[in-house]
């Protein structure tokens, strides 16, 4: 399908093309009615503006766009330098857009990238994107590269951490130290990556012969404040469990946190275990436990998949998964033995 020309926008609102021109850049000579019905039609058109190299799609800006999902998670920004330096070390300057999980401003910061002819554009998909989000009409953008999280249809390359084979480590860590209440807290359901790591949750409690407990498992935003609230709800159970399994460390600092005030101590009566293993792991009192995510490989591995992409637009989707291993401080060493004589 042919791309809208600028003539045949203007043709359709009525107006000039030097209006419509005018109105794509934003001119104050412009009228806000008029720029909102020109802004409409361009979306509705699937028209994309070319700032530079106007039509000329094979010219190189060396230019590559990154989507961050939340740039206060202390993950995502070590995540964030590594796929900088990478890229940087493949001759790439970076522009950044903090989505703060925003499905409109993942697209519009997308859109921008493409009106600039960026080379490619690395996405940490928010929570809430959906494959329809990623389908363009008529001119689409330029090579994307999934990567911490997928979504599924689109065949786009990506780099995932293995997050089935995270809590299957964590769960035989706990469940070998006699837990069998053991709460699964954080993740968004819509998210691919927690249906893995619920469904590997249920697998490691009927491998033990343990009847699954849906009121164990609670969706959340992947934050500390989230995690601190949790401890709340975790001393309302009855029967309580005596062991957490969290999204992500923020959570699981938060929820170490917010225990401590429900009297439960992290490491003498309750487990707990976080995902990532991020610095502050191992410098807080007590210590986290937590499974491992490679954020230099992980950082490494999405910028050479999108060079790949860029310098060879036909080859193959590329998935590339990367394992996880448990690092055992003091969180975890608690047993339900231990727990209940507290």
């Amino acid at each position: 399908m042919s791309r809208p020309t600028l003539s045949q926008i203007a043709e359709l609102l009525g107006v000039s093309t030097a209006t419509v021109s005018l109105a794509m850049r934003g001119s104050p000579k412009i009228s806000q009615k008029t720029r909102e019905r020109v802004e409409a039609a361009l979306e509705e058109s699937g028209y994309v503006y070319q700032r530079s190299a106007a039509g000329l799609r094979t010219a190189r800006t060396h230019t590559v766009g990154i989507v961050l999902n939340n740039i206060s998670d202390p993950f995502y920004c070590t995540l964030l330098a590594a796929m900088e330096e990478a890229l940087r070390n493949f001759g790439r300057t970076v522009f950044l857009c903090n989505s703060n999980e925003s499905v409109e401003l993942q697209s519009k910061f997308i859109r921008t990238m493409t009106e600039y002819n960026a080379d490619g554009i690395i996405v940490i998909p928010a929570i809430g994107s959906t494959a329809d989000d990623f389908r363009f009409r008529n001119v689409g953008p330029p090579p994307i590269v999934f990567v911490s999280r997928t979504i599924p249809g689109l065949g786009y390359d990506s780099v995932v951490n293995d997050d089935r084979q995270s809590v299957l480590l964590s769960m035989e860590r706990l469940l070998q130290s006699g837990h069998s209440r053991i709460a699964v807290i954080g993740g968004d359901p819509s998210l691919h990556r927690f249906g893995d790591r619920v469904q590997a949750y249920k697998d490691a409690l009927e491998e033990a012969s343990i009847e699954f407990d849906e009121a164990l498992v609670r969706p959340s935003a992947p934050s500390r404040q989230a995690g601190f609230e949790a401890a709340h709800w975790i001393a309302g159970l009855d029967p309580k469990p005596t062991a957490a399994i969290c999204y992500n460390d923020a959570l699981a600092l938060g929820l170490s946190s917010g225990l401590q005030r429900e009297g439960l101590l992290p490491g003498r009566n309750f487990a707990v275990i976080g995902t990532e293993d991020v610095e502050e792991a191992s410098l807080a009192h007590p210590a986290l436990s937590a499974t491992t995510v490679s954020w230099k490989e992980m950082g490494a591995g999405t910028a050479s998949l999108l060079v790949r992409r860029i310098e060879e637009p036909d080859s193959p989707a590329r998935h590339i998964v990367l394992p996880s291993s448990l690092v055992v401080r003091e969180t975890c060493t608690v047993s339900r033995e231990l727990a209940f004589a507290e």
